[in-house]
């Protein structure tokens, strides 16, 4: 197995893809707009995926579905509500809906994990997060994303709780370069830390934010930092879950280290899951030789062992029929007219691209 999401080019797989996950085995993938332009075509390369891994488990078929300006179903006529407009809301039953509509559509596209709940907390900032937070406060964000964190788990969709250590207050997008926070492992723990803390026993899966922390390490972005995955989030917090990167093909990576140096800094960290979302085949076989010269087995047995541990909850369920598929249409389109969009303007980021 090679330790590491890998993003797929288009609506099916390439020959080239075919050839190099069969010899490879990523333990998963991810989707975007661009992988999905019809619902059973999208079906139909996610049981693919499924074929291709050898181990008996279903690979980690993963997506950021979160609603609002965050989802990549829009092509095929699924929208839902952002976070913003459900925690405007007040009405938790609306959260519980909001995540039922969500795990039925990815039940039926063949996706079983989600990169979400978000637990940052909202600020003034244009830093990709506007109108993706549950609240502006860590009682708001526990509170609204548990609700959506539990719905989903539920359904049996695993979810994965993001952006440790919180980058709500950070100034800039990192899909475009690498922000700065600052502050010691104490002043998170009791501010952007908290929702982290306090759901980590419902997170299967945390994935950690490109940050850059001084206090915390002055050299290494967040993601490719042991003492921020293995010291803190780890040791300190005890969290024993899935641990994912951010996308490394992010400018506050990507503007640093090629993925075959990325890939390998963050499994050392502490990290279990890299993601690796555009050009992939371009960089497996570099990656799968780097991680081989330069990761020790026992961090690689450590990480597999939560990989196993995770994939075997990921199963998939049947498709809908189309007739049910326009009913799930028209449905989630009319709960959408019950929760409307904020109004403010939000800034655009490379997130809502993908």
């Amino acid at each position: 197995m090679l330790p590491l999401i890998a993003g797929i080019e288009g609506p099916v797989l390439t020959e080239r893809e075919r050839r190099l996950f069969a010899r490879l085995q990523p333990a998963g993938y991810i989707l975007f707009t661009r992988n999905i332009t019809d619902y059973e075509l999208c079906r139909e390369l996610t049981d693919e995926l499924r074929r291709l891994t050898r181990d008996g488990d279903d690979p980690i078929i993963a997506i950021d579905q979160e609603g609002g300006r965050v989802v990549r179903t829009a092509d095929i006529g699924v929208h839902l509500p952002s976070a913003a407009a459900l925690a405007e809301q007040g009405d938790q039953h609306l959260i519980r809906q909001a995540a039922l509509y969500n795990a039925a559509g990815l039940h039926t596209l063949g996706v079983n994990t989600v990169f979400g709940p978000v637990l940052d907390m909202a600020s003034r900032h244009a830093n990709a997060l506007p109108g993706r937070c549950w609240g502006r406060d860590p009682e708001q964000v526990i509170s609204n994303a548990g609700v959506w964190n539990r719905q989903m788990r539920q359904r049996d969709i695993a979810t994965c709780g993001k952006h440790f250590p919180g980058m709500g207050e950070a100034e800039s997008d990192p899909h475009l370069d690498l922000p700065v926070l600052h502050g010691t492992t104490d002043d998170f723990l009791t501010s952007a830390a908290i929702p982290f803390n306090a759901l980590a026993p419902e997170l299967p899966s945390v994935m950690i934010a490109h940050l850059l922390i001084p206090e915390i390490d002055p050299a290494l972005p967040t993601s490719l930092s042991p003492a921020l995955i293995r010291d803190f989030l780890r040791r300190q917090l005890g969290y024993e879950g899935v641990v994912f990167t951010d996308d490394l093909c992010m400018g506050a990576i990507a503007k640093r280290y090629t993925p075959e140096q990325s890939v390998p800094l963050s499994l050392l960290a502490g990290c279990d899951l890299p993601l690796v979302c555009h050009d992939a085949c371009e960089h497996l076989e570099g990656i799968a030789a780097a991680i081989a010269e330069q990761v020790p087995a026992a961090v690689l047995r450590e990480a597999e062992e939560r990989i196993m541990q995770f994939r075997f909850y990921c199963h998939s369920e049947r498709a809908m029929s189309f007739l049910e598929w326009n009913d799930y249409l028209n449905n989630t389109a009319a709960f959408c007219k019950r929760v409307p969009e904020p109004s403010a303007a939000l800034p655009t980021s490379a997130v809502q691209t993908y």
